[in-house]
């Protein structure tokens, strides 16, 4: 573990400065490789909408191999710490890494990182399958671990190829497909994680991975470059000005991302809730409890879905209303403590929780300026993990000491909270649109 920055910054560091014109390997290898596959996929049938499906492939084939090794290290080891570890572990390089990963972002295009970061995880996936097999576990768990930042890469960089491709009066749609994409993917993914488990090896799921990686990687060609000389000259500036710089000045940026941030709170309740409320406010078992993962998945599902025709309405009320609005359904959900009535209000809490996440990353990826798009999207990605991580500590904590009910209204109390010291976002998140 102490050596991961260091062999992933050299990695990173070796991705930051791979260029035609520096690079032999490059010149000899890559320019050839790039020249036959835009053959394949010429400038006029490149579109942003092979985003979705790309992260389809690319999430349903990652999380089927993490909870699928997840679940073999539980069984290996008897550990539930290290099985959460694991699940965890792709999420860790983002954090440790967010400087480089701005950089890149800020500096490259995006279209050609989404196609470099597919690559490097499929040669990583690959070379994996050539580990023996007393070391195949081993491997695979430190194969989750170092791609976790190629990830990363390819969904943050999917968000700039949008920014950058589409027009801005069809960008909340598109960053909801593709949103919709990612999320049916890494529930297809995990939903096939047990019957795959049960019929395939660990090096052949492995196998099965390599596959969904090839596909996604080819389809990281389909994607387009931004329309215009704009984008490269705004690239141009953020690469030697503040977009090498980790923050954001905008003063509407940062009231988003302090909402967005409510998110990353909810989720983190939500992950103790889908155990504690079956156990500890319905009196069920674990039979309920497996219910009430399946209604959650389902109801998340279901607000993704939501989201996209409710676009043109999202922003027609104030931007506070979507932060607020999840937090009746999950008070009445705690305190009714009847089984038929907790669960559907609950499942109507999540609906409403994702038109939220869906509305405020519509939002931040709407409203950046060019020159702190970069920034933006690594914040991102890695404030939304590490708030969720922090959430399920303080919120375990809590339902451990005063139970579900005060944890519920220590929730609602930082929302309304955040929510009323944020002000107002709406006009200026427009002005903002509508100067971009």
């Amino acid at each position: 573990m102490y050596g991961l920055p260091s062999m992933a910054a050299v990695i990173c560091s070796t991705i930051d400065r791979l260029s035609p014109r520096r690079n032999l390997f490059s010149s000899a290898i890559l320019q050839p490789l790039e020249g036959y596959l835009m053959t394949l996929f010429p400038a006029r049938f490149r579109s942003p909408h092979f985003t979705p499906a790309l992260l389809f492939v690319n999430t349903c084939g990652s999380f089927l191999l993490l909870v699928s090794l997840s679940t073999h290290v539980g069984s290996v080891t008897g550990s539930g710490l290290l099985a959460g570890a694991v699940l965890s572990a792709p999420w860790l390089p983002a954090l440790l890494l967010a400087g480089p990963l701005n950089r890149l972002l800020a500096r490259r295009a995006p279209e050609r990182l989404v196609r470099l970061a597919e690559a490097a995880s499929l040669v990583l996936t690959a070379a994996a399958l050539l580990a023996p097999g007393h070391a195949l576990l081993a491997t695979a768990t430190a194969l989750v671990l170092a791609r976790g930042f190629f990830e990363t890469v390819t969904r943050s960089a999917t968000s700039v190829v949008l920014r950058g491709a589409v027009a801005a009066q069809r960008l909340d749609r598109a960053n909801t497909v593709a949103e919709i994409g990612k999320l049916t993917g890494l529930s297809v993914g995990a939903a096939l994680a047990g019957p795959a488990a049960s019929v395939l090896p660990l090096r052949g799921l492995i196998a099965v991975n390599v596959a969904t990686l090839a596909l996604s990687a080819l389809l990281a060609w389909a994607l387009p470059a931004p329309s215009g000389e704009a984008p490269e000259r705004a690239r141009d500036a953020a690469g030697s000005a503040s977009g090498t710089r980790l923050r954001v000045e905008d003063p509407v940026l940062r009231r988003l991302f302090a909402r967005f941030l409510l998110v990353a709170f909810w989720q983190g309740f939500h992950t103790v809730a889908v155990t504690v409320i079956p156990l500890h406010v319905l009196g069920g078992g674990t039979r309920l409890v497996g219910l009430f993962v399946a209604i959650s998945a389902v109801a998340v599902f279901a607000g993704s879905l939501a989201a996209l025709p409710a676009q043109q309405y999202l922003g027609r009320v104030p931007s506070s209303v979507w932060a607020v609005l999840p937090m009746p359904p999950l008070l009445a959900a705690v305190l009714v403590g009847s089984t038929a009535p907790t669960l559907v209000l609950y499942a109507l809490f999540l609906v409403l929780f994702e038109i939220a996440y869906v509305h405020y990353n519509n939002r931040l990826l709407a409203a950046a300026s060019a020159e702190e798009l970069a920034s933006v999207v690594t914040l991102r990605a890695t404030l939304l993990p590490s708030g969720v991580a922090v959430s399920i500590l303080v919120m375990g904590t809590l339902c451990d000491l005063v139970g579900p009910l005060p944890a519920a209204l220590a929730v609602a109390a930082v929302t309304f909270a955040v929510t009323a010291a944020t002000g107002e976002t709406r006009q200026t998140w427009r002005r903002s649109v509508a100067d971009a």
